[in-house]
């Protein structure tokens, strides 16, 4: 029955994900005017231009300012350097601190990537990852 329930937890995760990026790329201009810096991911491209990458926070080590994010599909795993001045905001565009970030937040991570460094603009906390904590590990595949 745990199995179940985690596939089901993930599976409503990907649901969730998918409809905010719907709802971002269809949302009606005003909507959107209260998160300028919040580009739509749909037009984001690569190069030297703004990035985006969805993931759980596996760990965040504020000393060393590096934030370590799975991602959501597949096996890769990320390492993004961070900084005090990184914007991070829940899904509803309320202000978060960076210490908020704790391991099993989804996140979406804006960032710029020049000549092989990385630069976190903003990070989009999708979901606490409460709700997968309570029922154990998820189980894996």
């Amino acid at each position: 029955m745990r199995s179940s329930g985690g596939a089901s937890a993930r599976a409503l995760l990907a649901l969730l994900a998918a409809c905010l990026v719907a709802f971002f790329q269809t949302a009606p201009v005003h909507a959107q005017e209260h998160r300028s810096r919040v580009p739509i991911v749909g037009k984001l491209t690569s190069g030297n231009q703004r990035q985006a990458f969805s993931g759980k926070v596996q760990s965040v080590d504020l000393k060393q300012k590096i934030l370590n994010v799975n991602a959501l599909k597949g096996m890769d795993s990320e390492i993004f350097p961070v900084r005090k001045n990184v914007h991070v905001e829940d899904v509803d565009g309320r202000k978060m601190k960076l210490t908020a970030l704790t391991p099993g937040m989804t996140v979406l991570i804006y960032y710029n990537q020049k000549s092989g460094e990385r630069t976190v603009k903003n990070i989009v906390v999708l979901s606490s990852g409460k709700s997968q904590e309570k029922g154990g590990p998820a189980p894996s595949s």
